[in-house]
């Protein structure tokens, strides 16, 4: 099974400037309006309640848009019926026995974790995105050092080859793409 694409910012891939560049400009331009999302009418006051915590907490990192105030909406219902559930159980314990009872408790909890991966809200997915954020502003020694002497060369079809120290093994960097084709 497929993973699911992330944002930039929370992906794990190697990409190039390039890529990222362009995957960055698409991300900004389905993010939709830059104005914070808005809790929906249906929801309950304990659930705007959470639905605005949320946002003002997520404020700073600048990843939610008018766009996400679903996902929000259905993480307030799942986190606050979990707690209605939780009360419930607390006051009568014998509905841990209730196989539909504790169904239903199984499957908003599953709403709840989705909601929370999707929203980078638990300590995981923060996690993985302060690395990413880290990895990105690191520079790799290697590749500096390639662009540098890719940057050196003076002409489009200069190749420069870099033997080992046994001589075994060769690395070209040029500067256009070699057509050869393996017939």
């Amino acid at each position: 099974m497929a993973r699911p694409t992330k944002a930039v910012a929370a992906s794990g891939w190697h990409m190039t400037s390039q890529e990222k560049q362009e995957r960055l400009a698409g991300e900004q331009r389905l993010k939709g309006s830059a104005k914070k999302p808005t809790a929906p009418k249906h929801l309950s006051p304990e659930q705007k309640k959470i639905f605005n915590t949320v946002v003002k907490q997520l404020k700073e990192a600048d990843i939610l848009s008018a766009l996400d105030s679903a996902i929000l909406a259905q993480y307030a219902i799942a986190k606050d019926t979990l707690r209605q559930i939780d009360e419930q159980i607390r006051d009568d314990p014998q509905l841990l026995a209730s196989a539909p009872f504790m169904s239903s408790r199984k499957q908003y909890m599953a709403d709840f974790f989705r909601c929370t991966n999707e929203l980078c809200l638990s300590p995981q997915s923060r996690a993985k995105m302060a690395n990413m954020a880290a990895q990105t502003q690191k520079s790799d020694p290697l590749l500096e050092a390639l662009r540098s002497i890719s940057d050196d060369s003076d002409t489009e079809d200069t190749a420069d080859s870099f033997d080992s120290v046994d001589g075994e093994m060769t690395i070209e960097i040029t500067d256009e793409f070699s057509g050869d084709d393996d017939e």
